[in-house]
């Protein structure tokens, strides 16, 4: 009896999924746990949502008429310009690309081979910047008890809070890859109770598309990133990264909570 012609099989691709295929994986679990928890909070904590996501709003914007409009402008120019510097001072290609009306670190690196401590260096560029600018403005309040300074101030903090959410292409989409496993652990944590003591819709965010990455990496399907990188910038990264989150977060909160109040006496109301 002759036998049975051997029937190829094809080898299983054990291939890693490409960069794309993660960054897709990340926005997708962190969209669908960012709705489950809204719609948790919907449900069961409105009152506390509803004072989260007064953030997103103007807070007393009649108060400060047009003088409102070009703080947020100038927040964000300050931000950019940051980013800009940097990359100048790193000898990088800069083309310019419109996102958050300005050039954005994205719009620096996509095109250049990825080198991770230089990603993060060019993130924490915009976000520093615009948080000294920030706290300036906070202390040119201190002076003139002015509280247009302090609202400026305000925005600066969220707005560069949100450009730390790590998905491409905001600038914690560039920090997160030098982000070693442990570091996210702690971090996580350590954001999460900042949360439940101080709750707005931003950090949300951050915890949000945080925790997809973390778990990628504990469940070895993303690659070690931050490898490249020697112990001490790994450490500086990890620390300056959820310290800025948590910082900015609880500023932005207080000084938001503040500013009805302030507004009020300035007007004499």
């Amino acid at each position: 009896m002759a036998s049975e012609p051997e029937k190829s099989v094809s080898p299983v691709s054990t291939a890693p999924p490409s960069p794309d295929r993660l960054w897709a994986e990340q926005l997708a679990m962190g969209m669908a746990l960012l709705v489950g928890i809204l719609i948790f909070m919907a449900i069961f904590h409105a009152k506390m949502l509803s004072a989260g996501a007064a953030v997103l709003g103007p807070n007393d914007m009649d108060a400060y008429g047009g003088w409102a409009v070009l703080g947020i402008f100038l927040q964000v120019v300050i931000h950019e310009l940051g980013t800009i510097v940097v990359a100048w001072r790193l000898k990088l290609p800069i083309r310019f690309r419109f996102f958050g009306f300005g050039a954005h670190a994205t719009a620096i690196l996509e095109d250049l081979p990825r080198r991770v401590w230089t990603d993060a260096v060019v993130g924490f560029a915009g976000p520093l910047t615009g948080t000294a600018f920030s706290v300036a403005l906070a202390l040119i309040y201190d002076y003139t008890e002015d509280p247009l300074y302090l609202g400026m101030a305000c925005v600066g903090y969220f707005y560069n809070l949100f450009t730390l959410i790590p998905i491409l292409d905001l600038e914690g989409g560039w920090i997160a890859p030098a982000i070693a496993p442990q570091a996210w652990l702690f971090g996580l944590m350590a954001t999460a109770l900042e949360l439940t003591n101080v709750f707005n819709l931003v950090l949300l965010c951050v915890v949000s598309f945080a925790l997809p990455r973390f778990i990628l990496l504990l469940r070895a399907r993303a690659p070690r990133t931050d490898l490249p990188c020697t112990p001490p910038q790994r450490v500086m990264v990890a620390v300056g990264y959820f310290v800025l989150v948590i910082g900015l977060a609880w500023f932005g909160s207080t000084t938001f909570d503040e500013l009805p109040r302030l507004v009020r006496e300035s007007m004499g109301d």
